[in-house]
């Protein structure tokens, strides 16, 4: 995967949960739940085994750039 592609996805993460807390969701709560979907959802199909644990650290390292952004007005 291209680093412009990663950039692009990363962007497209962070905006989802902004967008989400924005609208009142609990992005906290929505992130553990993401992480016990890839972790333990049968039923997410796509989920591939090998990539859970880069998946998590993915989420992880989101959650941190939005709870370290400057208060915003």
């Amino acid at each position: 995967m291209s680093v412009e592609r990663v950039f692009h996805l990363e962007q497209a993460l962070l905006a989802v949960l902004q967008q989400a807390e924005q609208q009142g969701v609990d992005i906290d709560r929505l992130y553990k739940l993401a992480i016990g979907g890839l972790i333990g959802n049968t039923s997410w199909r796509w989920v591939i085994a090998d990539h859970v644990a880069g998946a998590a650290d993915e989420l992880e390292s989101a959650m941190r750039v939005l709870r370290d952004r400057p208060n915003q007005v």
